[in-house]
């Protein structure tokens, strides 16, 4: 649990009132310490002297803040040793060795210790055999009924969130073919049509470093091979698919889905390159009716919403190129151009009762040797790229720890910019959650801004999402201003908590360490004054949309 006080050392507020916020905050406690379990096959390293690894990544997961969030990142080692928990592992040590999804620490799941699982599978095998028979291999490892049904109740249970990837042809399908969600996102075996080492079939991204690469140099192009230029400064561009979330009907939103979106340097969209790369499965290509049967009976992969709406479904939200040889010049030689190869998916299983699942076409987007370059020149194209790693760990969380956070930022808003140049009790709520809006963008940046709110939304069941989608073609058609909603929750956060912000600023300007009001815990405090603000605005469209009806009807007459 993290303490009001703890959040506080990062808040950029005057001490004066630090003491007396962190005494009416009290009653908080805020599960935002996020704990992730990253599992590796034992060809990934996570030693930072080994550059075929992931330990930049785990390092930069570990040290990185988000509004109250911080991450707690453990190791788990899938090998052929006996399940073991290490003591007192180094920084960069497996915590546990001999992992299976099914491990316990003597009476405790192991895995419900976690928020979420990162999975970085390289099993069966590099050998680019045309027979799947090598992934369930038992050297490979593979991932039995027994640890996929504990795997699947977690998922179902804790809401946990998982991310998976492998690389070219079958790697690391032994690990992750069968995850319920995962296994059919991805392209994992021969059977799936895995893209494969060699050939003109290959993914090869790279890209050129300099113009004696490019088509046209004198002598012709020189070869782009994985050695030097899969860890040069030259990232490979991706495109990012418009976000436009099944909530939302006011308004259409250019912009990327949240993982893809850095706070101030806009859209992400470069990644490292690499020779030969996976591939997902498709938007609408996902087989929605698949089933799987771990021992506990026949269960649907893609669940049916909760709330009555449509079934949600994995999206991928970017897609990678590859350039053509010719007129370019590979050291793996000829393949075609293509444009549209996916890249990374996502799918948000909690309308669906299950966690959030997200997978890449390669892990060598995440490989030291691949970003190593890059960070050491902090360029914009690394702070893109490593964005993309805190925002996946943001957005697979379970329901409620991202909200938790918006509603503390909006409470210690009061007592930073905001609170004493632009909230003031003659505002509205819209022009009360403007000035709101406006600030945590800075911080939380917009596409995460709307994300947050539209979570409290749905956890708080503030609207019908069933209703809002069938009558989503009607409400297009009104000029309404797509922020309505967002501003409405927001300056209604401001407003549900003004008055205690003025008795704490009194204390503060009277020297006191201590206040007579302790602010209601998350749910006491907004639950309601949220559910009335939202069906005003709702009772609002109506009235708008039965006047724009009427205009009409006066206008045919």
């Amino acid at each position: 649990m993290l303490t009001a006080k703890e959040f506080l050392v990062d808040a950029r507020l005057n001490p004066e009132f630090k003491r007396p916020l962190i005494d009416a905050l009290k009653l908080w406690r805020l599960n935002t310490y996020v704990d992730i379990l990253v599992v590796v096959d034992t060809e990934i390293s996570t030693d930072p002297a080994d550059d075929f690894g992931i330990a930049s990544v785990v390092e930069l997961i570990r040290n990185s803040k988000v509004g109250c969030m911080r991450f707690r990142v453990d190791i788990a080692l899938r090998n052929g040793e006996a399940p073991n928990i290490v003591a007192s592992p180094t920084i960069h040590q497996p915590k546990y060795r001999g992992f299976r999804f099914n491990m316990m620490d003597e009476a405790t799941s192991v895995i419900d210790k976690y928020e979420q699982i990162w999975c970085f599978g390289f099993k069966p095998s590099n050998s680019g055999s045309p027979n799947d028979a090598e992934i369930d291999q038992p050297g490979a490892f593979p991932a039995s009924d027994a640890e996929l049904l504990k795997l699947s109740q977690w998922m179902k249970d804790k809401k946990g969130g998982l991310f998976g990837t492998g690389d070219h042809h079958f790697l690391g399908a032994s690990m992750c073919r069968r995850i319920p969600r995962l296994g059919t996102m991805r392209r994992w075996t021969n059977a799936d049509g895995v893209p494969p080492i060699g050939t003109p079939a290959r993914i090869d991204t790279l890209r050129p470093p300099s113009p004696a690469y490019e088509p046209g140099a004198p002598g012709g192009p020189l070869p782009l091979n994985n050695s030097p230029h899969q860890g040069d400064l030259t990232p490979q561009p991706i495109q990012w698919v418009t976000w436009k979330s099944s909530f939302w009907p006011f308004g259409i939103r250019k912009r990327p889905h949240p993982v893809l979106c850095h706070p101030t340097l806009g859209p992400i969209d470069v990644m490292p390159d690499h020779a030969h790369e996976g591939l997902c499965v498709d938007t609408g290509a996902v087989l929605l009716g698949g089933t799987y049967n771990f021992g506990d009976g026949v269960q649907s992969e893609y669940p049916n919403a909760i709330d009555g709406g449509p079934k949600p479904a994995p999206q991928v939200i970017a897609y990678g190129s590859n350039l053509g040889d010719p007129p370019y010049k590979f050291g793996k030689f000829e393949q075609p151009a293509r444009s549209s190869n996916p890249m990374i998916s996502v799918y948000d299983g909690h309308r669906a009762g299950v966690g959030r699942v997200a997978t890449d076409s390669t892990w060598h987007h995440w490989m030291d040797v691949n970003i190593d370059n890059m960070k050491a020149a902090n360029n914009d194209d690394w702070k893109k790229i490593s964005r993309y790693f805190i925002n996946l760990a943001v957005w697979l969380n379970p329901p409620g720890f991202s909200t938790r956070c918006l509603y503390l930022s909006a409470v210690v808003s009061h007592f930073e910019y905001p609170g004493f140049q632009e909230f003031s009790p003659g505002l509205s709520t819209r022009e009360l959650g403007r000035s709101l809006r406006t600030h945590l963008i800075k911080y939380y940046g917009p596409c995460w801004v709307t994300e947050h709110i539209w979570e409290i939304i749905w956890e708080r069941k503030l609207l019908p999402f069933d209703i809002l989608t069938k009558v989503k073609p009607q409400i297009e058609q009104l000029d309404s201003d797509p922020d309505i909603v967002e501003e409405v929750v927001l300056g209604t956060l401001v407003e549900v908590t003004m008055k205690q912000a003025e008795t704490i600023k009194a204390a503060a300007a009277a020297g006191k360490a201590e206040v007579d009001i302790a602010i209601p815990e998350l749910g006491e405090l907004f639950a309601e004054p949220l559910r009335k603000s939202i069906g005003a605005m709702a009772q609002d469209l109506q009235k708008r949309f039965e006047s724009g009806v009427k205009i009409f009807k006066d206008m045919r007459n």
